[in-house]
């Protein structure tokens, strides 16, 4: 089997790279396109031991998708397509009946373009029976916004446009919503009632045989929230543990016919009415939670797009929550304080997560290059939630003290 990855310089991607590589697959059958404007300078996906150099492209925008992947077409052996980037699934979905002959890929029975607008997803969630919060969409260049229901929640109406998760606003009044419609990047946005939330929550999984087959082994509960993304620290638990009419949901992408890897969001209200926000047709930058409860979506998709079966002995549910921390980032909103010697010596961090007792992480102080700029050689990692590439291991009590 032969798989191309592509995404951008994220955790999202390096998750993929892990989950297919793990499974045996060998790095010569792994391609990798990296979109990234910069041309890569600050990659550390491409440093995973599952990936071989001569596989990897780097692309600076999504438009190159195309061209690289013809380039390494070959109808005698086709490869499965994962993308990790709305960018880069949008230009495969809109692509797929001129890429099927060489590529296994994700595609919809509707418009590609059609579906990757926020609005038009919440009107076919509606129809498949979901609650939608009160919205409506606006020109940010029109100047006055006739809209009176606060707090609300401003979000690009494509998220592949404009700032993307940046563009997230949250206004508390009339003045504050004409302050960040005038921040925003995006030139449409949607506009949505803000619910006061008793629990927001993710469904991670894969649809196959366009919706007639779906797989969802659990949900995600965010559990520490950081600033305009749901990567943050979460629990993964077993979708038998929440209340949720899952046929909804399977209606929902047999309308739409969608075959791929897929998230979909819901916030749960006071009222305990389970609003939809949105769809992520690609893997979902959580996803990698699910391969730690020992379900491997990415692999199982590949697989079944080329065997046309599920592999053998494939585990589809699991019964022990995971706790995942997807972004390095992550650990500074725990760190309750710090102590170091100047002269050097021994360090601890004294951190204090949410929900969980305080725990110590010690290192020693190996080399300093300025007085703020402080190495650390971990002699107790307490990192275990994700793979991450070998030598960010050593050096994760050392990002954290960058960062303060």
């Amino acid at each position: 089997m032969k798989v191309v990855i592509i995404g951008g310089i994220h955790h999202n991607t390096l998750g993929v790279i892990r989950s297919i590589g793990s499974e045996g697959i060998s790095s010569e059958d792994i391609a990798l396109f990296i979109v990234d404007e910069h041309g890569g300078k600050k990659d550390f996906v491409s440093k995973s031991k599952y990936l071989k150099k001569s596989t990897i492209r780097y692309l600076k925008t999504y438009d190159e998708i195309l061209e690289a992947l013809y380039r390494i077409a070959d109808k005698n052996e086709k490869k499965a397509i994962v993308c990790c980037a709305d960018g880069a699934s949008e230009v495969v979905m809109s692509n797929a009946d001129n890429l099927k002959e060489f590529f296994f890929c994700s595609s919809i029975g509707v418009k590609p373009d059609f579906f990757f607008n926020k609005n038009d997803q919440s009107l076919l969630a509606k129809e498949s029976g979901f609650a939608i919060p009160r919205g409506e969409i606006i020109d940010t260049k029109k100047g006055k916004v006739d809209w009176d229901i606060f707090p609300c929640i401003i979000k690009p109406i494509k998220s592949i446009k404009g700032a993307g998760k940046n563009d997230i606003k949250i206004a508390k009044n009339r003045e504050e919503l004409s302050t960040l419609l005038e921040e925003v990047v995006s030139e449409t946005v949607q506009i949505q009632e803000y619910i006061e939330k008793k629990m927001e929550f993710q469904l991670i999984g894969c649809s196959l045989e366009k919706g007639e087959k779906i797989i969802i082994p659990g949900f995600t509960q965010i559990i520490r929230q950081p600033d305009n993304t749901n990567t943050g620290y979460l629990r993964y638990s077993p979708i038998s543990q929440l209340d949720i009419d899952i046929n909804r949901i399977n209606l929902f992408f047999q309308k739409i016919k969608y075959d791929g890897l897929f998230s979909i969001e819901f916030i749960r209200g006071e009222n305990n009415v389970d609003y939809y926000l949105e769809t992520n047709l690609r893997n979902d930058g959580n996803a990698y939670c699910v391969k730690s409860a020992g379900i491997n979506l990415p692999y199982i998709w590949c697989y079944y797009q080329v065997n046309k079966t599920l592999p053998k002995n494939v585990a589809l549910t699991f019964e022990k929550p995971v706790f995942f921390m997807p972004e390095f980032a992550d650990i500074k909103m725990g760190i309750k304080s710090v102590d170091y010697a100047d002269g050097g010596g021994k360090i601890s961090c004294n951190f204090q997560f949410k929900r969980y007792e305080t725990f110590f992480c010690k290192g020693k102080i190996f080399s300093r290059d300025t007085p703020t700029l402080r190495r650390i050689k971990l002699m107790v990692s307490s990192y275990k939630s994700m793979e991450v590439p070998r030598y960010c291991k050593t050096w994760i009590l050392s990002f954290i003290l960058l960062c303060l």
